[in-house]
């Protein structure tokens, strides 16, 4: 797992799985917008969590899909 943004400028929900902000992400398949959690049963160590995106060639193409969307990624990807 590839991360575009510095583990420390992300964003976490409070709660008992702390979920972060859409960020860009990237897996063998290759670049997308996602979210990490920090895993309570692994002591807080960050693990993906959901893809909210497709995937695409690099990071760039993602990082304009989730700055194109001001009112979240849910809303060109299927949800309110």
């Amino acid at each position: 797992m590839k991360i575009l943004k510095d583990i420390k400028d992300i964003v976490f929900s409070d709660g008992d799985l702390p979920i972060s902000e859409p960020i860009v992400m990237a897996s063998a398949a290759g670049w997308y917008v996602g979210e990490v959690c920090k895993d309570p049963d692994c002591g807080g160590m960050i693990v993906p969590f959901d893809r909210l995106s497709g995937y695409f060639t690099t990071p760039e193409e993602a990082a304009n899909v989730l700055d194109s969307c001001p009112k979240g990624i849910s809303t060109i990807f299927g949800g309110g």
